[in-house]
């Protein structure tokens, strides 16, 4: 082999053990990272606005029962008395404020009083002048001594529907001399004898015929019961 031939041979072969160190081949290209995205703003929710206002409804309640004079008459219940029935209980609290039980309960069977004459319409007053109507009694001592601590339990009750209201009431203020007569008054009338009354009751506000019972009592004495029919409202007899 000439000299020049093992020259030529000996490069060959440095060059291929020069390639195989270097992994042979075409060198692989090492991507360039991928540029980073930006992040996202992170929005918040905007917190809602604060307000120190205080809103508030105010509406005439005379009687201070919770219950607004206008409703009282929506619900027939007393604006003056925020125990409309006298059964001792809140009518806002009152799941039945226009319906009292008789609490009225005596032993004595002794008569020391009796009732002498009812009106429901038509009433006069002590000169003979018309005036609203409403319950009137004319009670009389038949006894030799004076009497007092009155109550009475009355009830409307609706000669159509049948729909019942009962009030029972204390009448401090009332009492009767030895053999005296007067009349007695439910008409929020603020005279002597005068004792208040539910201006929105059926009394007033139910265009139907209406049965009205009344039980008057005094301590120590037996009650007394009378009772009488109310025309419709509007159609009484004799006029108003």
């Amino acid at each position: 082999m000439s000299k020049h031939l093992l020259t030529l041979v000996a490069i060959l072969l440095t060059s291929v053990l020069a390639l195989s160190a270097c992994g042979g081949g075409k060198p692989t290209a090492t991507p360039a990272p991928a540029a980073a995205q930006p992040a996202a703003p992170t929005v918040q929710p905007a917190a809602p606005a604060t307000t120190n206002t205080k809103l508030t409804i105010t509406a005439a309640d005379s009687d201070g029962d919770g219950i607004p004079n206008d409703a009282e008459k929506v619900l027939g219940t007393d604006p003056n008395n925020a125990d409309s029935d006298g059964d001792g209980q809140n009518d806002l609290a009152d799941a039945k404020p226009l319906f009292a039980d008789n609490p009225i309960s005596e032993s004595s069977t002794t008569v020391g009083f009796t009732i002498d004459a009812i009106a429901v319409e038509n009433n006069v007053d002590a000169s003979g002048a018309g005036v609203a109507d409403h319950l009137e009694m004319k009670v009389s001592n038949s006894t030799q001594k004076e009497i007092s601590s009155f109550d009475i339990y009355y009830t409307f009750t609706d000669a159509v529907t049948g729909d019942k209201q009962a009030y029972y009431r204390k009448l401090d203020s009332f009492s009767l001399k030895a053999g005296e007569s007067k009349s007695l008054h439910l008409d929020n009338d603020a005279a002597a004898d005068h004792f208040s009354v539910n201006p929105n009751s059926v009394f007033y506000a139910n265009p139907n015929a209406l049965k009205v019972e009344v039980t008057l009592h005094a301590a120590g004495y037996a009650p007394q019961t009378t009772s009488i029919d109310k025309d419709p409202i509007g159609k009484e007899a004799g006029g108003d």
